[in-house]
């Protein structure tokens, strides 16, 4: 067990490694009556490929990340659910591209929420009639992302970016993918990734965190034969560095296109120190030029071509990163005039030093604030844990790093050859193109 503190923001962390190498975080909150609790696993719907110790290599069907996801609250004496309602918990899960975490939050009985959180992860039951059952509730759920303009319009731009990685795929797979899933696909990838050494558990708020650790300590040690072939080892596909199209557009029911525009961030992997270093100056460069106020944005707008839908985001994980900025726009072609026109301003003139400052402040204010937030805490300082981050540097590094570090993001990332567009237009439209 070791502690670590951030006297400026009043931060203390504890940290143990269990016997199985299961990782715990626990970052207690004076005066909060409330806690939650993350049980993440280091696995997300890109882990397709695999091999075992063993050398078995396993191609499962895309999607499996997400249907495991679903059908763990499921067990044979009933739904976990039921269980933490009971409790006055509410309980949830989420998967993203390289991760899966069930949680839930609660303000009594917190040792008894966590120990039912421990277990019924760590304790899979998959039977073939609740596996088809399945696929039709997950069906519903892709095909409304499929009827979802804004979920298209991104999708569509990942798989102009990408050629070969799996995050060009939905999340939650194809209905083609999850028609193919089995029982055992389930219990496979399971025995892959859900090894304790490629989990972390994650407590904020009102907790004592010795006797959280303690509680995890004896729960985990009853479960001693848990994990022992150890966890797989990922087989990453090759992606090239250019964009695999340059645009790609389609017709949906909308009232008004949506653009997308990406830039796909090759080289080093963003993770640890570096990581973070580079994630900060990317977001310093969007949001100075593009978030309300910035001199890009203000373009934008007095030409109308965005409204309150637009904004950005910079995201990444193993073997991906990309920016993204877009929104409704009733041109598509004169926003993307703008953008070019934009980039090619700062680039010979350089950012102003009045712009990113005010931006430097903003992303600190909103940073500060989000800490009051059991939920921001939770979230993020788990996807952090993965990507051998410390979500605690971000005010440090915010203020160091320099103008010149964000133009050197802007030159690296902000490339035609690297440069992607997905536009959806409103079906039916006469200047709908070809």
């Amino acid at each position: 067990m070791r502690e670590r503190v951030y006297d400026r923001l009043g931060v203390r962390l504890v940290e143990h490694r269990c016997a199985n190498g299961l990782a715990v975080t626990v970052l207690p909150k004076k005066g909060y009556n409330q806690i939650f609790a993350t049980y993440s696993t280091n696995y997300g719907s890109i882990d397709h490929r695999f091999r075992f110790g063993d050398g078995r290599e396993i191609r499962v069907p895309d999607g499996v990340a997400h249907f495991l996801e679903h059908k763990m609250f499921e067990k044979e004496g009933g739904d976990v659910f039921r269980l933490f309602a009971s409790r006055a918990a509410s309980a949830n899960a989420y998967t993203t591209f390289d991760m899966t975490a069930y949680l839930f939050s609660a303000t009594a009985g917190i040792l008894e929420n966590l120990e039912t959180l421990l277990d019924f992860v760590d304790e899979p039951y998959f039977t073939e009639e609740a596996v088809e059952k399945e696929k039709g509730i997950i069906a519903q759920e892709i095909r409304m992302y499929e009827d979802n303009p804004d979920a298209r319009v991104y999708y569509q731009l990942l798989e102009c970016l990408y050629e070969r990685h799996p995050v060009r795929i939905q999340i939650a797979g194809t209905v083609e993918s999850i028609g193919k899933i089995t029982k055992d696909d389930l219990y496979t990838c399971y025995q892959g990734f859900y090894h304790p050494q490629n989990m972390h558990l994650f407590v904020v708020g009102g907790v004592d965190p010795e006797a959280v650790i303690a509680a995890v300590e004896k729960n985990q040690e009853r479960k001693a034969g848990r994990g022992t072939a150890g966890p797989a080892r990922r087989l990453e596909e090759e992606e090239p560095e250019r964009v695999f199209l340059p645009r790609r557009e389609c017709d949906m029911a909308v009232n008004t296109p949506r653009v997308f525009v990406g830039y796909k961030d090759v080289g080093a992997p963003v993770r640890g120190a570096e990581g973070l270093r580079r994630d900060t100056a990317t977001s310093l460069l969007f949001d100075a030029l593009f978030t309300k106020g910035g001199p890009l944005y203000k373009k934008l707008f007095e030409k109308q071509l965005i409204d309150q839908s637009f904004g950005w985001e910079y995201d990444y994980g193993r073997g991906y990163a990309h920016a993204v900025i877009g929104g409704n726009t009733p041109d598509p072609d004169g926003f993307l005039e703008v953008v070019s026109e934009g980039w090619d301003q700062v680039r010979r003139d350089g950012l102003k030093d009045d712009v990113l400052e005010r931006s430097r402040k903003r992303l600190l204010g909103q940073f500060v604030k989000s800490l009051d937030s059991l939920r921001f805490l939770a979230r993020y300082m788990t996807a952090y844990h993965f990507k051998e981050m410390d979500l605690f540097a971000t005010i440090p590094v915010l203020q160091e790093v320099t103008r010149q570090d964000v133009e050197a993001r802007l030159r690296e990332l902000v490339r035609p050859e690297r440069q992607a567009v997905s536009v959806v237009r409103p079906a039916g439209r006469a200047d709908v193109r070809p």
